[in-house]
């Protein structure tokens, strides 16, 4: 278990490291913020809710969530594509990521997408029966200071708010987990999920530690926002449009790589158990006793031993 706990510290330390040698990893991420952000300004202050029945209401709900999950699970498949580049001695190129995601992973993906929807949309319709809060009869006014606190999700502490989103950042990994199987392996739905549950199962303390130590890392950085909001409630500070914006953009990179940490958290996870794989396969062959994954050595997007040359596929 502690070997589970220091070998997940180990795999956040790198992410961090490979981001500051490659920070155009975040790209992917941050166009897709830019998609997320303004659904989530219009549908909170201009979209007319009234105007629809409650069926309607909860299938413009699910497709609000089917969107956002597609958006997440595209821009990870454009991160793993950008790591197969460099596991496989290929230059790096957003360009290629892209396309390739776009013609060849993205029917795989769907499917995905649809399951990881409908229990994102469940634990939010629970989450909504369940809570306490009152509705309010008028919506708040869209100013700046109301935007930046709707993208920062910056909400009054409540334990069940905070245990739906945890189901909701676990079950938002594991479909990370799983999603490698289809850009490195050319697995189907079924068979990539089977492997990453299966990757999941095989390191479990690993994976925990990489969720709490993910969640522990996005509350250092949406600390600056948190403490802003909080002068602005508590001595009633008046700060000027032009702090909210620019608060708004450090938002923006704030979630992205928050986001990012988790992509390639279970990126890097998934690229360990590939090895170990190997490693099995080599013990068989050489009938000699199977290595642990905790046995062998961790490999580093930044190392020159490319991984996944045997995964590669030519890129037209």
């Amino acid at each position: 278990m502690f070997q589970g706990i220091k070998n997940g510290w180990d795999l956040i330390k790198e992410s961090i490291r490979v981001f500051n040698h490659h920070p155009r990893f975040l790209v992917p991420l941050f166009i897709t913020w830019l998609i997320y952000a303004p659904i989530i300004l219009y549908l909170k202050y201009l979209f007319n809710w009234n105007a629809y029945t409650g069926i309607q209401i909860l299938w413009i709900l699910f497709g609000i969530i089917f969107i956002f999950a597609f958006l997440l699970s595209f821009s990870c498949s454009m991160l793993l594509e950008l790591i197969q580049q460099l596991e496989t001695g290929q230059r790096m190129s957003l360009t290629k990521a892209l396309g390739y995601t776009l013609g060849q992973n993205i029917l795989k993906i769907i499917p995905l997408v649809f399951v990881w929807a409908i229990i994102w949309f469940i634990l939010t319709i629970i989450q909504v029966l369940l809570s306490k809060k009152k509705r309010e009869s008028e919506k708040e006014p869209f100013t700046a200071e109301n935007a930046a606190r709707t993208l920062a999700g910056f909400q009054r502490f409540s334990l069940s708010r905070a245990f739906f989103k945890a189901l909701e950042k676990g079950v938002r990994m594991i479909m990370f987990l799983i999603l490698p199987a289809i850009a490195w392996e050319n697995l189907g739905f079924w068979k990539s999920v089977k492997k990453g549950l299966a990757v999941f199962q095989a390191h479990l303390s690993e994976f925990v530690t990489g969720f709490i130590l993910t969640g522990v890392a996005a509350m250092f950085i949406f600390l600056p926002p948190a403490i802003l909001f909080l002068i602005s409630d508590k001595l009633e500070v008046s700060f000027p449009d032009s702090v909210w914006v620019a608060t708004i953009i450090y938002i923006a990179f704030a979630w992205s790589y928050s986001i990012y940490l988790e992509q390639m958290f279970t990126a890097e996870l998934y690229l360990w158990h590939l090895r170990w794989e190997k490693e099995v396969t080599k013990a068989q062959r050489e009938i000699r006793p199977i290595p642990s994954m905790r046995e062998v050595q961790r490999p580093s997007v930044l190392d020159e031993v490319h991984e996944l040359i045997d995964k590669a596929e030519v890129i037209v």
